[in-house]
């Protein structure tokens, strides 16, 4: 007779993809180890969205592509799954939804409530817990606090979260925003001035999270919003993003329709290899496997018939 298992199917299938020993997760130390675990693991990527193959979303779906098939995803997804894995180990953990401000320019806001975010009240204190915002990612939990003073480090760079007043995203009135900036061993000197990640209500609590009518979730609800975004961001550009590690050192990959680029975490030093036009296609799926252990794109979209810029993470 086998033992019994004190964790649920979903546990053990979320710890194995992961890669995470099963253990207790009741601490914010112990959700770091997770929220580390994920950024060794998930790609930040559409590639459903560009290859036009995404489908309606809840748990089950999302686990079918992340979990059982390997795929990575943006927010609603990661971000959805953590939820799930948090809340059976008994965390009081909840979703949200804001507004990113675009990375490049940071002049505008970029699809208002198109932003999925954990939520967890610990010990009767908010925290941000967010696995997916590119490779912007905190690594620990972040302190909601009113003044910004408690700061989180990772090798990405440094966060915090703070109070506002008249932060207008849409027709969205929130009141805390999410600040990020790079280590002081950056070179840019720019880069090393606080930037507004994200907008958001902490307060502002989303229902219909694993509704049987997959077309009302908010997961399909966000997915939508990036499918039918104007500016076509993340509808038509492919993009695959992760944390790598080479040694002690810490890069992000970044793969886009027309080249591969490593960044270094600590000093921000870029390498970059560039595709053939001729070839391009290929050498995208040749990355996606080799780099992110992601499954190759199957149907070729069509940014690769007709080169042009992509997005960028960071």
């Amino acid at each position: 007779m086998e033992p019994i298992s004190i964790y649920s199917d979903y546990q053990l299938q979320f710890f194995k993809r992961i890669g995470m020993e099963p253990k207790p997760i009741q601490t914010l130390d112990d959700v770091s180890d997770v929220m580390k675990a994920c950024s060794d693991v998930f790609s930040f990527e559409n590639l459903d969205i560009v290859s036009n193959s995404s489908e309606a979303l809840n748990k089950d779906v999302i686990i079918k592509q992340v979990l059982c098939n390997k795929q990575g995803g943006l927010c609603y997804k990661i971000n959805t799954l953590l939820y799930h894995f948090l809340l059976e180990f008994g965390f009081n953990i909840y979703i949200i939804r804001g507004s990113v401000e675009n990375q490049e320019t940071h002049s505008h806001w970029n699809l208002p409530t198109g932003h999925m975010i954990d939520i967890i009240n610990y010990e009767n204190r908010l925290y941000v817990v967010d696995v997916a915002f590119g490779c912007n990612l905190s690594l620990k939990p972040i302190p909601i606090t009113d003044d910004g003073s408690e700061v989180i480090e990772s090798y990405t760079g440094l966060y915090r979260v703070r109070k506002v007043e008249n932060c207008v995203a849409g027709k969205y009135n929130y009141t805390h925003i999410l600040e990020h900036r790079k280590l002081d061993t950056y070179l840019n000197e720019s880069a090393k001035n606080w930037v507004t990640g994200y907008a958001f209500d902490p307060l502002l609590v989303v229902s219909n999270i694993d509704d049987n009518d997959r077309n009302t979730t908010n997961q399909t609800i966000v997915q939508q919003l990036v499918i039918d975004d104007p500016s076509r961001e993340f509808s038509t550009k492919p993009l695959a993003a992760k944390i790598v590690k080479d040694g002690s050192s810490f890069s992000i990959a970044t793969l886009t329709a027309n080249s591969f680029t490593l960044t270094d975490c600590k000093t921000g030093e870029k390498s970059k290899t560039n595709f053939d036009n001729d070839k391009s296609f290929e050498q995208f799926n040749q990355h996606l496997i080799s780099i992110f252990n992601l499954p190759p794109l199957q149907t070729i979209p069509p940014i690769f018939l007709n080169q042009s810029e992509t997005p960028k993470t960071n």
